[in-house]
């Protein structure tokens, strides 16, 4: 079971979708982050052992975030993190306990691709 204090989701994280649209001046084509929801997040690290364990997996070059349950977030999002880079949600580990307060792991992929 996560114990986690207030205090430790400090940092936000936006949450959306992108959207691809005609520049009218030159007719390029720009791909643009459509925020849909923005959450509240605490970092959550691995130990070395895990570290260890996923080299040479699809999971190699991922980042974990904790936040409070939320039924809106979905596995086709794009995440913003706070550092402006972009975030593919690889994973949702929902917190299936009776607790009133229940937390998601989040497993976060850098996302290859320009985006603006």
């Amino acid at each position: 079971m996560l114990k986690y204090r207030p205090s430790d989701f400090n940092k936000t994280v936006q949450f959306g979708t992108v959207k691809t649209e005609i520049n009218k001046v030159n007719m390029n084509q720009i791909v643009r982050f459509v925020p849909q929801l923005s959450l509240k997040y605490a970092p959550k690290t691995r130990t070395m052992t895990q570290q260890y364990t996923i080299l040479g997996t699809k999971l190699e070059d991922t980042i974990l975030i904790v936040i409070r349950h939320n039924k809106g977030l979905k596995d086709k999002l794009i995440g913003l993190m706070p550092d402006g880079k972009y975030y593919d949600i690889i994973g949702v580990s929902p917190d299936d306990s009776n607790n009133i307060i229940t937390y998601d792991i989040v497993t976060l992929k850098l996302k290859k691709g320009a985006i603006q």
